[in-house]
């Protein structure tokens, strides 16, 4: 690609808004290559550059984690974000498997309400409730 693209055309590759090319560039992270006529013009570097920003937000990362991994000096800096957001999304993958385990078991229950006439349930309830309740002492 030898061409600049305008920012239609860059935002029409990515799929995304033209908006939000223009919302990038006041963030810093992704600034024109040439203006024509006032337009801006983007060369394939600064398309490559938006794909791996969207990357990186389908990864879960803030605009201002991407804008540290773009600008890190060494490879330090940008694994140290990488690495915070990884030790999170494993966090949230817990989070997600435990409550799929919890529905699983809701599905278990042969009776009308998993509230109130479901043994299962009524277990996982007096467990996260803990020794200390009233109502887990019966």
């Amino acid at each position: 690609m030898d061409e600049l693209l305008t920012i239609g055309e860059l935002a029409d590759r990515v799929g995304i808004a033209v908006s939000a090319v223009r919302y990038y560039e006041r963030r810093g992270l992704l600034p024109a290559d040439e203006r024509r006529s006032g337009q801006r013009r983007y060369r394939e570097g600064s398309l490559r550059r938006l794909v791996f920003i969207r990357m990186m937000q389908d990864a879960g990362m803030s605009l201002d984690d991407i804008a540290v991994v773009l600008e890190a000096g060494d490879n330090q800096a940008w694994k140290a974000v990488a690495q915070a957001r990884l030790e999170a999304l494993d966090e949230e993958i817990a989070t997600l498997e435990h409550a799929r385990g919890a529905l699983q078991l809701a599905l278990l229950c042969r009776f009308d309400h998993p509230l109130t006439e479901c043994a299962v349930m009524a277990d996982e309830i007096d467990r996260r409730l803990g020794p200390d309740t009233p109502a887990a002492r019966h």
